[in-house]
């Protein structure tokens, strides 16, 4: 699930568009290719083009809650949903709906979402993950290491297509254990950087993780796998479909809990750009 740390803008009731399914704790939009169309929130599509400037959707906010009385769990998505009625299923809708405030009328069969806003300073916390919310990053082992610090061989890594600058590799075990050093080079298994590790790098038995970041500053990913945007997948390529963020802390430190603090840049902002 993707949280606000700091600078949440307001909090508000948003109705979800016909058929619509939204999860907490994903980060939600409105659909700007089809606003002729489009009478509700969506889960936010993964970032097409540089700086997702084909899609160009916006980020609203977070999902924070449903209006269901009873929630409902999603043991894929790993968060609590709600699927709107359709165009249709209004009059003949059986859920039991609750808890909107604001303009909208009591009793009314719509869902709904609990969008927690968000803007260009809002600082927010993603978990790092591999295609999907519950598939966690690939840990190599060390094959081959250097007796300068500067290069380890491992079994293939989750950044599989890394950009030389643009991935960060971190050692969990061995003589370099909690060092991060930006990735120089372009493969998923022989990593290198120009910065020397405190130690030799281990010929066996270090232990490495390897994500498409860097530690502090801009950085190019991927939110979500097209359902659920409540995580950054690391098996994506920095090279041609992205949002840029601006990284403020990235922790590698534990298996299955590695996330990431970061703002959006402000062009993620701005529908209308070129």
């Amino acid at each position: 699930m993707i949280e606000i740390v700091e600078g949440c803008v307001d909090v508000k009731w948003a109705a979800i568009n016909p058929g619509a399914t939204v999860y907490v704790g994903s980060l939600l939009s409105m659909d700007q290719s089809a606003l002729a169309s489009i009478e509700g929130v969506i889960v936010r599509p993964v970032g097409a083009g540089v700086s997702n400037t084909t899609n160009k959707d916006a980020p609203l906010g977070v999902c924070i809650g449903t209006n269901r009385r009873e929630p409902v769990f999603s043991s894929t998505y790993l968060a609590d949903y709600i699927t709107d009625e359709g165009t249709t299923g209004v009059r003949s809708s059986t859920t039991d709906y609750v808890g909107v405030e604001g303009p909208y009328g009591k009793g009314s069969k719509m869902a709904m979402a609990q969008v927690a806003m968000i803007g260009p300073g809002t600082i927010l916390k993603a978990p790092l993950r591999g295609a999907a919310i519950g598939t966690l990053l690939t840990v190599g082992t060390s094959s081959a290491g250097n007796a300068n610090g500067l290069t380890v061989t491992t079994g293939a890594l989750q950044d599989s297509a890394p950009v030389a600058g643009l991935s960060t590799i971190y050692c969990r075990s061995g003589l370099n254990a909690g060092q991060y050093r930006i990735t120089s080079d372009t493969s998923a298994t022989v990593h290198t950087w120009v910065r020397e590790m405190l130690k030799t790098t281990a010929t066996t038995g270090e232990t490495y993780v390897k994500v498409p970041l860097r530690p502090f500053g801009t950085s190019y990913v991927t939110f979500g796998d097209g359902t659920a945007c409540s995580f950054i997948d690391c098996t994506k390529t920095s090279a041609t479909h992205y949002d840029v963020i601006h990284v403020l802390e990235l922790n590698l430190e534990e298996a299955g809990k590695e996330f990431v603090k970061f703002r959006f840049d402000g062009d993620a902002f701005c529908t209308a750009r070129a």
